[in-house]
């Protein structure tokens, strides 16, 4: 007999439920062509949010004070759809493309040519933007692979017999080939866009990599260490040569066998701190320099000139009227893509480019380097305030380098009597080396900060990464995250 549950027991079950708060996971879909909508964004009435990943889904933590709040999807070119959170429920959310409504393409601004709104983006930009001093929480990713397409060093003269042709054919045989690792951490950013001064609090971080594969390289650094220890001697330098190339290294440079004082404690200290300052670093590069206090620092943006701009289109984010500015490279420019423009406001509020030929591509001498990807879309989100600050930012880019070139390594000493060289290594050296990296940071919520507030926070490393062999989907449970795609989830190392 199927009963019906007492009005004490569902009272309880939702005070649980507001205790605890909810998770939504989900996908964003076109309602009319099935499709996934990437880079929507996911918020509450309260101001918290975060966006889909390229697949079109989303993961985000809704706090027990928020339960009863509304949530909001919006993104460009759709309706937006708003719900209360207890209608949250479904696993597949549907946007529905939004009508263009001609009355507004007409009336909004008197319809600018595409060089007045490029002149008018560059203005008042401390009215349209967030620039003050305030604390952001924000979820950083980065993807990044490795690959040797060569790898080879052929043994012309050494002094030394353990640095003969078979110890680097051995040595070499052991460095992976391809290598690839995610990173994530979640933390608050405290800081502004117009200077350097950063301080970041780092409240969780992941890495998904090969120990085994890293590890293999700080053992024949540590061999290599050992090998130089035993037949560098005291004061001695090393004159690095390649052709007419060449420069002096101080053997104390690459023995790193100096005497350690550190105790274990303030070793584990010190490794929390450099990990701190190497990602704050990252995260910073990101960010700041995108104003420059009264106009938006975008390279793109500062040559314009060399570029041709078409308004193709007009769509709506939500309410907001929105004009679409194609660019193509008008001559030798790199880049294509799409600018995002407030009609209202005359704000940009997004911007995707992709390069269109090889940024760099040098060679000389058996030397290389050629960057021949840089993908870049760039999101903000309007505050409560009416101002627009900072909400996606992701850069995806691919560069490959070489060196095919003879190399000569010789050890010198002044100090020791008879002559001045001591050592000499002559090879040929072939390396061709492949790297992806690919940045995304979502800022799910920014708060203003005082000046005194801001110089009073302390910056200390409190946490080092998990390393996990597979993707865990319980390590972000019940935190608000960009979803990770399909290969972060297939991710293993293979024993």
């Amino acid at each position: 007999m199927k009963t019906t549950p007492s009005l004490l027991f569902c009272f309880f079950l939702l005070i649980n439920f507001s205790m605890r708060g909810q998770e939504l996971n989900a996908i964003i879909l076109d309602s009319l062509k099935q499709n996934p909508i990437p880079f929507a964004s996911i918020y509450l009435k309260s101001g918290s949010g975060v966006v889909s990943n390229e697949e079109g889904r989303f993961r985000l933590q809704v706090d027990a004070s928020e339960t009863t709040d509304s949530l909001f999807i919006s993104c460009m070119g759709y309706e937006t759809l708003g719900l209360s959170l207890p209608q949250a429920k479904d696993s597949i959310f549907y946007l529905t493309p939004k009508a263009i409504e001609l009355n507004s393409v007409i009336l909004s601004n008197t319809q600018l040519d595409v060089k007045q709104i490029l002149k008018e983006i560059q203005k008042d930009i401390p009215q349209k933007y967030e620039l003050g001093l305030s604390k952001k929480k924000v979820f950083f990713r980065e993807t990044g692979s490795q690959r040797f397409k060569s790898l080879g060093v052929k043994i012309k003269k050494t002094s030394i017999p353990e640095f003969n042709q078979g110890f680097w054919d051995a040595t070499l045989s052991k460095v992976p080939r391809y290598n690839e690792w995610y990173f994530e951490l979640l933390g608050n950013l405290s800081g502004d866009y117009t200077k350097e001064s950063q301080k970041l609090e780092l409240l969780r971080a992941l890495e998904l990599e090969d120990k085994e594969k890293s590890a293999i390289f700080e053992n024949i650094e540590k061999l290599f260490d050992t090998l130089l220890k035993e037949n560098v001697k005291t004061n001695s330098y090393f004159k690095v040569r390649s052709g007419i190339i060449g420069g002096k290294v101080e053997a104390d440079e690459i023995n790193s066998s100096a005497k350690d004082t550190l105790t274990a404690e303030q070793k584990i200290q010190k490794e929390k701190d450099d990990f701190l300052k190497w990602r704050k670093r990252v995260i910073r590069n990101l960010i700041v320099g995108l104003f420059d206090e009264d106009e938006l620092d975008l390279t793109l943006l500062k040559k314009a000139s060399k570029y041709t701009f078409t308004q193709t289109d007009f769509t709506y984010l939500g309410d907001t009227p929105v004009y679409i500015l194609d660019f193509e490279p008008d001559g030798n420019a790199d880049f294509k893509g799409k600018l995002f423009v407030d009609a209202d406001r005359l704000a940009l509020i997004r911007l995707e480019y992709k390069n269109i030929q090889n940024i760099r591509d040098f060679s000389l001498l058996g030397v290389s380097f050629k960057e021949d990807l840089r993908e870049v879309v760039i999101q903000f989100k309007k505050t409560t305030s009416g101002k627009y600050s900072l909400e996606y930012l992701d850069i995806n880019s691919s560069f490959e380098g070489g060196f095919d070139r003879p190399l000569v390594i010789t050890e010198k000493n002044k100090v020791v009597k008879g002559r001045n060289k001591q050592n000499q290594l002559k090879m040929d050296l072939n390396v061709v080396n492949r790297n992806t990296q690919r940045y995304q940071l979502v800022v799910f919520e920014t708060t203003p900060l005082d000046e005194d507030v801001f110089k009073a926070l302390e910056e200390k490393g409190e946490i080092l990464p998990v390393n996990k062999t597979t993707y865990d989907p319980e390590f972000w449970k019940n935190y608000s995250i960009i979803e990770p795609n399909t290969a972060i989830k297939a991710f293993r190392v293979e024993k």
